[in-house]
This record gives structure tokens, sequence and C-alpha cells, in this order.
């Protein structure tokens, strides 16, 4: 999932990274469709479990999937390890080597967890040097914030609760800063057995957004086209600099 320095208390989340309760078969099926415009050979970094890795190779992918953190690959390599065409791996995104032939297609949401730009640049050209020429890189990022603003403490349940004898929830807080285009949480995540007893960690973190000018001078200067800027999804253009959501771009 991440790529930086100050990831909270990310690794703590490994063991209940499907807290939720929810299906990402939507996302998964997403991403899926995306790559077969390109090819069955696919980079995903920052993958946590490599849940849509996992989705991807179950559907005739090759996938290369991997994460900074060693806690979320244990726990991807016990639930997906023997899945064919699926490769779990810890590595950072910005300084990473895999001895592999070029894929086809690279895909991340989280590119917000990468904090300056210099380190978005490294990722990009480690990325590059992984993928075909032709090959394409997709990303989805959200504009900085318009203005500064703060929400107040929330509790978030799951939409089921998905662990026998373990009933599980969140509490979270956060704000955005215009000023540094930064997007910061607060939470605290909750684990309680049939006994009551409860135990919790908690789990402080910011992202960072980008202009839709900062992301195009990164990939172009890490080697990339950009050939599409959508809105959502759905592919619909965006036309301005404020609702963008997903750079689509190819490896010149």
């Amino acid at each position: 999932m991440v790529g930086m320095n100050d990831i909270g208390n990310y690794a703590r989340h490994a063991q209940y990274w499907d807290w939720s309760g929810r299906s990402r078969d939507e996302e998964h099926e997403y991403w899926l469709h995306y790559a077969k415009k390109y090819g069955p050979s696919v980079l995903s970094p920052m993958c946590a479990w490599g849940e849509t890795g996992a989705y991807m190779a179950r559907h005739g992918c090759d996938v290369t999937a991997f994460d900074i953190t060693p806690e979320m690959i244990a726990q991807g390599r016990k639930r997906f390890g023997d899945i064919p065409g699926l490769q779990l791996y810890e590595a950072d995104v910005r300084d990473f080597h895999f001895d592999i032939p070029p894929a086809d297609f690279c895909f991340s949401m989280d590119f917000g967890h990468i904090l300056t730009l210099e380190d978005v640049k490294r990722a990009f050209a480690c990325i590059n040097r992984h993928l075909r020429t032709g090959g394409c890189l997709v990303i989805k990022a959200g504009p900085p914030p318009k203005k500064s603003y703060s929400w107040p403490l929330e509790t978030y349940q799951p939409l089921k609760q998905v662990y026998p004898n373990i009933k599980v929830w969140k509490t979270g807080e956060g704000r955005d800063d215009a000023k540094t285009g930064r997007h910061y949480i607060t939470q605290t995540f909750y684990a309680q057995d049939e006994t009551g007893h409860t135990e919790s960690f908690d789990h402080a973190f910011y992202m960072q957004s980008y202009t839709r000018g900062e992301w195009l001078e990164a990939f172009a200067e890490c080697g990339f086209d950009v050939v599409g800027v959508y809105k959502n999804r759905e592919r619909k253009p965006s036309r301005g600099s404020r609702d963008f959501h997903v750079f689509e771009a190819v490896k010149k």
C-alpha cells in the first residue's frame, strides 16, 4: 500500500486488513479489465495483502505484487500464496528491482502515501524500468484540497463482522490542509473478544496530494506519455485541475 517513511501503525493493520466486511470485487474487476487493454503481465506496487493481484492472477494474469511492510506480505502469502501466477514480495516502490520480464501494466491507488515529488519520481523511474515499451502505468489520485477543513471524531462499524468470536470497529477524525496539500487521518482500531476484553491500537498518518501539473511533470520526467486523464473510473475526461482522479500513462 505504501512507500514512505511515516506510515503510522500500518503493520498492526495486517491482521485486520479486511475488517470492513465489504466486497472489493468491483474494484478488482476494474483493474483486471484495465490490464486486459495492455496485456497479462502486471505489476502491483503498495499491494498490502495483494488481494487485487490475487484476483487478477485467478483470472489469467501473471502478477508481481509487493509492499514495503513484511507483516502485510506475510498475511498475503498466508491467504494467497498458493495461487498460480501470483508472486508476493517485500519491496519499496521507490527502490525495487525484480528479475522478471518487462510487464505490460502497473496500477496503484496509493501514491498519496508517497510524501514528496522526489520520491514519486523515484517510484515512477523504478516502475518504468520494469515495464515494456508501450506498457502502461495507471494511478488514481485526488487533487489538493481547495480549503482547509477538519471533521470530528466518528465511529466506523464494518458492514458485517468478519472474524470468528471477535468484534471490530474504528474511530477516526481528520483534516485537510490547503496550504500543504495534506490529508491528515487519526484512527483507533478496536478488537473485542467474547469475554468483552478489548485491545486497541492507534494509527495516525497523512497523505500528500499534488497538482495536475506536478503529476504531468513527474510522468514526463520519468519516461511516460500521459494518454488520458479521467475524473472517475468510467474514464470520463477531466477538463480542469480540480476534478481529476485517474492518470493513464504509457512508457515511451
